[in-house]
């Protein structure tokens, strides 16, 4: 038990301070913190208690010690269940729950307060009738993590996983808790450990690995936008050093030049052009990459997707030469953004895109959209990014083009800027000869017009 009072409180620690500014988060914490007290409090029966008589505590320290006990298993049989159903309906439906979330809440407790006043002493636990809303609470809260959707390959892993964790554990243990005591089998609540150490290794491997309730996607956020801030100051101080002193060499360059050229001395005429050309290549590289990492300054309207996308391709007919672009506009909803910001964007995935098939292979460009969203996601057949490359896609200056001299690594860095300040998501999934799928996914806005 002492494993699996550390490993839930440590969970819920953990949850807290990755992202305790979500409501599903903090439900999920609160469930495993209420596990956590049911592991304290067996703890207290086993050595606490037994510890406390041998030392001839006195009639009073044992009297509270069984409160602090009996509160402690009231909270987790109480407790476990109110959170976990709690957490199903953030993380399933938390639109809907806008302004109603402390009224659900306080609806929820009116079956636990029902049975704490109608049943006396509150311990023992009464199973048969905390049965009566323990078992609906888990049967909805089941329903509702099982029902989620999503649509990107990540969030749909981190969702398995996020699965995998919570229910198995909270529906096996509630089992042991609630349902055998209920049949008269006393102390089942023993076999939990091994429920509870699988639950700490899955979330250990989802956290580490794959995501877990969007945490390490929003850890990852986090360092990006940390790395772009750093980069966008850097660069700003990088240009305003440099501008000067190349401003310097062009103006007494074109006057060596000059002087060159009048006196008839070629070969330093060149040498100069040379110099100059450095120099205008400097300036050129450091305007590049200011352009793609300085915080960006939305002018937005409404647009047509498929418009935007339909002006891209036509743009980059020249490089189509052996791919077979196929167009699947399922969706007709304009979309409120930065129409050159998205073009930019959206120019940099596609040449991703043609630049991955030398050799030709299709492009898909699919438009679709659901409640929520409106996505562009751009597909091709191409060589696709290896497992230890896909880790470090987004890092600003990182490539995997080589050392091309106009590549520097910004192009999804800056898509992702362009997604973030527009509230949308950027998703990237890819294996090795299966090519790249990227999405772009856009807040579909209320006032925004259907056509067709």
């Amino acid at each position: 038990m002492l494993f699996v009072f550390l490993g839930l409180w440590a969970i819920g620690g953990i949850l807290l301070l990755s992202d305790g500014r979500s409501p599903a988060t903090r439900w999920l914490s609160g469930v495993a913190f209420c596990g956590g007290c049911g592991a304290l409090a067996a703890l207290m029966g086993d050595y606490v208690m037994p510890y406390a008589v041998s030392r001839n505590a006195g009639e009073a320290g044992l009297r509270l010690l069984t409160i602090v006990q009996n509160s402690l298993s009231v909270t987790q049989y109480y407790g476990l269940p109110y959170c976990f159903v709690l957490f199903a309906v953030h993380y399933r439906t938390p639109a809907l729950l806008r302004g109603r979330e402390q009224a659900l809440a306080v609806l929820l407790l009116l079956p636990i307060g029902a049975t704490l006043l109608s049943v006396t002493p509150v311990y023992p636990i009464p199973y048969r009738i905390a049965l009566l809303w323990v078992l609906p609470y888990l049967a909805f809260g089941t329903y509702l993590v099982l029902t989620r959707r999503e649509q990107s390959l990540s969030l749909r892993r981190n969702h398995f996983y996020t699965t995998l964790a919570v229910l198995p554990a909270v529906l096996l243990c509630s089992v042991m808790n609630y349902i055998l005591p209920s049949l008269g089998y006393a102390e089942m609540w023993r076999y939990n450990t091994w429920f509870i150490l699988i639950a700490v290794i899955l979330f250990l491997i989802a956290i580490l690995n794959f995501g877990f309730l969007g945490i390490r996607v929003l850890i990852e956020t986090r360092k990006l936008d940390y790395t772009i801030r750093a980069i966008t100051s850097g660069t700003a101080i990088l240009n305003h050093s440099i501008k000067n002193d190349v401003g310097k060499m062009k103006l007494f360059g074109d006057k060596i030049r000059a002087y060159a050229e009048e006196t008839g001395q070629e070969e330093l005429a060149e040498d100069i052009r040379v110099i100059l050309d450095s120099s205008r290549h400097i300036q050129e590289m450091i305007n590049r990459v200011q352009d793609q990492t300085q915080d960006l300054l939305l002018r937005k309207g409404l647009h047509q997707p498929a418009e935007l996308l339909d002006l891209l391709l036509e743009q980059l007919a020249p490089r189509l030469n052996g791919v077979t672009v196929i167009r699947r506009y399922e969706e007709d909803a304009e979309i409120e953004c930065d129409r050159e910001q998205v073009l930019e964007a959206l120019n940099n995935l596609l040449t991703n895109a043609l630049e991955a098939m030398p050799l030709g292979g299709e492009l898909e460009i699919r438009l679709q959209g659901d409640k929520k969203q409106v996505r562009i996601e751009v597909k091709d057949t191409g060589t696709g990014i290896s497992k230890a490359n896909m880790k470090r896609v987004m890092e600003p200056f990182f490539t995997t083009k080589g050392s091309h001299r106009h590549n520097f690594g910004l192009g999804l860095a800056y898509c992702y800027q362009v997604m973030r300040k527009h509230g949308g998501r950027f998703d990237i999934a890819s294996e090795p000869g299966q090519g790249t799928r990227v999405t772009m996914g856009f807040p579909r806005k209320a006032e925004g017009r259907k056509h067709g």
